[in-house]
């Protein structure tokens, strides 16, 4: 693990992994209101820089944020400051034992695509099965597979913002992606140019892989790990996941429970399921 985490692409763009949401707040809201049926208790697996787990904190919930890299806990860290609520631990989602259990077991915003093959993917769920309490929930979310993931023509590289930076400076992101459709993969790389005020310029890259992900897999590698996929929604306004949504939120239980509420199963579904 130590390894992975001294080779973790992110840890050379942790101080701007953040600009990208400064005002992205729409799913922690929908984790507050799983909380407010499940339970207080959260493992966010993938924490990162505390993007969602510092909130949820804030909030009143007990959060436990766990990831594999030092400096993103580091930011992670410094936004909660001396404030309870929020235990961080360094982990991997993919072989993980915190000999416990939690009401909601997460992994927000696409974290599960940054592994690098499938069975670190089913590894990673058997890690949510394992810490999923009874009656809790297991939420994955993950872009919603569009076609230009299956679109192997090399895409150019695109601006994405431009955002003041400390001491009166400025940062641009420039991002080029390349799908490698017989793999389910994407080769991403995220170039940081920083320019200072007196007009000096650096750039920090970093290139990743992210994987597209199917509803049929998530819930394949739940029913591999116990669990079964009991909603998927397009947003995190709770609407069922379709065609045309831009994110795909799956939600799983252990297969033993009765089915919850706002489950997305169909009535012929939901029959065999009650059966």
């Amino acid at each position: 693990m130590a390894a992975m985490a001294a080779n973790d692409p992110f840890t050379a763009i942790a101080p701007f992994y953040d600009l990208d949401f400064e005002d992205y707040y729409d799913d922690v809201s929908f984790y507050q209101s799983l909380a407010e049926y499940h339970g207080d208790t959260i493992l966010e697996l993938g924490c990162g820089t505390g993007r969602v787990a510092v909130p949820l904190a804030q909030s009143g919930l007990k959060v436990t944020g766990v990831d594999i890299n030092d400096a993103m806990l580091a930011v992670a860290k410094q936004r909660m400051g001396a404030r309870k609520g929020l235990t961080l631990k360094r982990g991997d989602m993919t072989d993980l034992d915190l000999k416990q259990t939690y009401a909601l077991v997460t992994v927000p915003l696409g974290g599960v695509q940054h592994l690098a093959s499938v069975d670190a993917f089913v590894d990673a769920i058997a890690v949510m099965a394992k810490h999923l309490a009874p009656g809790g929930v297991a939420v994955v979310d993950i872009e919603a597979p569009h076609r230009d993931d299956f679109d192997p023509t090399p895409q150019p590289i695109v601006e994405h913002w431009t955002k003041p930076w400390a001491g009166g400076g400025q940062v641009s992101k420039l991002v080029s992606v390349e799908a490698r459709p017989a793999e389910s993969m994407k080769d991403i790389t995220w170039h940081f140019d920083v320019a200072s005020k007196t007009g000096a310029l650096r750039r920090i890259t970093t290139m990743f892989t992210f994987r597209t992900i199917t509803l049929p897999e998530v819930t394949l590698a739940g029913r591999l790990a116990g669990l079964r996929t009991v909603a998927a929604f397009g947003d995190y306004e709770f609407t069922p996941f379709d065609t045309g949504s831009e994110r795909m939120i799956v939600l799983l239980q252990h297969t033993d429970e009765p089915l919850p509420p706002y489950s997305t199963l169909s009535d012929d579904s939901r029959d065999a399921e009650e059966a």
